[in-house]
């Protein structure tokens, strides 16, 4: 399967979004947008994200939003329903980012991320 393009947070996204979610920020956070997820803190995700008008800071959000579905498996699925929505809103915007977390180079479901399962249906649902 071919890759969609890729797309990457902006610098001034991330700094955007740490300062309105007071979230930390130093140069160092190679994956920022991965390491100050939490999966605690979805709902508050969500609702700034439908406030976003910006592209580019939905693009890092999103990033935020799924890793926080991934590390909140407890109650993935309260969260997901939402997050899918969004994503299918936007879903042109987070094609890249879908298609990463899908893991298509592995088979086995087990190896791959707790989200990769329903990312492969959404992906398949609104691409294939």
């Amino acid at each position: 399967m071919t890759a969609p393009k890729p797309r990457y947070g902006t610098h001034k996204a991330i700094i955007k979004l740490a300062n309105d979610l007071e979230l930390p920020y130093n140069t160092g956070m190679q994956d920022w947008s991965y390491e100050v997820a939490n999966g605690d803190d979805i709902e508050k995700y969500h609702l700034h994200y439908e406030q976003l008008t910006n592209d580019d800071e939905k693009f890092v959000l999103m990033e935020i939003i799924i890793q926080a579905n991934e590390e909140n498996n407890k109650y993935f699925q309260k969260y997901w329903d939402k997050t899918k929505i969004l994503l299918k809103n936007d879903a042109l915007l987070h094609k890249y980012t879908i298609f990463y977390w899908c893991v298509f180079d592995n088979e086995n479901l087990d190896d791959c991320f707790f989200i990769t399962k329903n990312m492969r249906e959404l992906y398949s649902e609104m691409f294939l």
